[in-house]
């Protein structure tokens, strides 16, 4: 006999899923992304009756229970009034004792030996896990959640059922935010099978692994001899050299960068190879940093921008795109898009942090001709662009961060001991400048040209020379000296690299 779920407590599936449904049509509950309510309202508007009977080893046993009669044969299973339910056999021969009429010493019970639909018992979880039904101390404090996160292609058969369960016997939503993430495919979009050999094994990615010992993983499955020759050739020709050792935190950032694909991410190893080496540079960026700012170094009680003096533009501008990774950050969080926060963390550590402000203070740290209140203001914010750093890449590179948070110096009435309990840095709008950052996109301009003649004239990089600059608007020429230094060092031109106008330059 197959048991079917048409009611709960009486009231009827689809009126537990027009609840379900209404409630992400108001917004009390969140799907995220927002392209998958329409799986949602399409499901739940033609609902069925569902089969709650598994005919498995495992689970929980339907209670339900075949009455029988003593000196008489076994009921006919097939006949509905031949059986009752419920919570415990006592609880069911009592229902028995009501239905037939007759003593409860006269009723032999046999439970049914099917179990319930694992999508049936992991319907109760969100509550069941806290002592429900009882009202316990748990259920009071942490029932409802607020977030769950699983595949989309559950959606229905889970994240659905939980929904309508929740509402239904504990009379609130079980969570009010549903975050879906993607399939992993291989990359060429394919899905991972172990007959075409492209199933990525994680800890393989982690620690890397060679083209030997990827064709010996295939031996220790049930493969078929033809599959294996197969499976051989696919893994020859995406992996011919073996998978290169990326690292935990390297392979977590790539998967929370590939979330911007949607409904699938076609996993490219070499990616995750560009993140390892994208760690490599974090490391290396903090190494030199704690380097130039030294082991006596104290960082001020706060990192505000005003509160540091002497501060140079190349200071402001770092300031500023710091500040705007850490909105992008923010909204990225807020709205589930992690591709957006992972991208706001490479853009300011590799592109501008790295690139641009570290070759920028070179110069201003290792010459004696700068004051000493210049270079404590580029020490203060180098501290400040490493602490903030870290803090934003600490949920996408955990190990990597926290390594390096235990060796940075502390600013005054830091005792947290670990970067996994500080507060996520909050975005500062008196750093943010428009100007500076749109001036500075000038300057970069012009350093490329200036790179780019050096190129086509094949100057070597120990050679400094004069860099002569036409500049018609007096703005712009304000910019260009303004940015003197920058423009210096990111070109490798001499001491007297700038001109405001040709008419200004002296023969020879």
């Amino acid at each position: 006999k197959q048991w079917y779920q048409r009611r709960v407590r009486g009231v009827k599936c689809d009126s537990l899923a027009k609840k379900s449904l209404e409630a992400a049509e108001t917004g009390e509950l969140d799907i995220f992304p927002l392209a998958h309510k329409d799986t949602w309202a399409r499901w739940l508007s033609s609902i069925r009756d569902w089969c709650i009977s598994r005919q498995l080893w495992w689970g929980h046993r339907i209670p339900a229970y075949l009455i029988q009669f003593k000196d008489q044969p076994i009921s006919d299973s097939n006949v509905s009034d031949n059986w009752v339910v419920g919570a415990t056999e006592e609880e069911a021969r009592n229902e028995a004792v009501k239905k037939t009429g007759r003593q409860a010493s006269d009723i032999i019970l046999h439970q049914d030996p099917d179990v319930l639909d694992t999508w049936f018992s992991s319907a109760l979880f969100p509550f069941s896990v806290m002592g429900w039904p009882d009202n316990t101390n748990d259920v009071k404090e942490y029932y409802p959640t607020s977030v769950i996160e699983t595949g989309h292609d559950i959606l229905f058969f889970w994240i659905a059922r939980m929904v309508m369960m929740g509402i239904h016997l504990t009379g609130s939503l079980p969570f009010n935010k549903i975050l879906l993430h993607a399939m992993v495919r291989d990359a060429h979009g394919r899905k991972m099978s172990k007959t075409l050999g492209n199933v990525i094994d994680p800890i393989d990615v982690i620690e890397g692994i060679t083209l030997d010992g990827l064709k010996a993983k295939l031996l220790k499955g049930n493969l078929d001899p033809k599959e294996i020759n197969r499976a051989n050739e696919g893994l020859e020709e995406d992996f011919p050299d073996g998978i290169a050792e990326c690292g935990t935190d390297a392979m977590r950032f790539a998967l929370c960068a590939y979330t911007s694909q949607g409904r699938d991410i076609n996993l490219d190893i070499k990616r995750v190879e560009g993140y390892r080496n994208f760690c490599n540079k974090i490391w290396n960026a903090t190494k030199f940093i704690l380097m130039k700012i030294g082991n006596d170094f104290v960082p001020a009680p706060q990192q505000n921008q005003p509160q540091i003096p002497h501060i140079g533009v190349g200071e402001k501008w770092i300031l500023s795109c710091l500040s705007r990774a850490i909105a992008e950050y923010e909204e990225g969080f807020q709205t589930f898009d992690f591709s957006l926060a992972t991208s706001a963390c490479l853009r300011f550590w590799r592109d501008q942090l790295c690139d641009v402000y570290l070759e920028l203070v070179k110069p201003i740290l290792q010459d004696d001709t700068f004051s000493p209140e210049v270079k404590q203001a580029v020490k203060e914010t180098l501290y400040t662009c490493l602490d903030i750093g870290l803090k934003l890449l600490h949920p996408f590179m955990p190990f990597l961060t926290e390594e390096l948070y235990q060796r940075i110096p502390r600013r005054a009435n830091d005792n947290i001991p670990t970067i996994s309990l500080v507060r996520l840095p909050a975005a500062q709008p008196q750093w943010t400048s428009d100007k500076i950052e749109q001036d500075m996109k000038f300057v970069q301009e012009v350093v490329r040209g200036l790179r780019n003649l050096r190129g086509e004239y094949s100057v070597s990089p120990s050679k400094r020379p004069q860099a002569l600059i036409e500049i018609n608007s007096p703005e712009l020429a304000q910019i260009v000296q303004e940015f003197s230094l920058a423009i210096r060092t990111l070109s490798l031109s001499g001491e007297r690299a700038i001109a405001s106008n040709w008419k200004e330059v002296k023969p020879g």
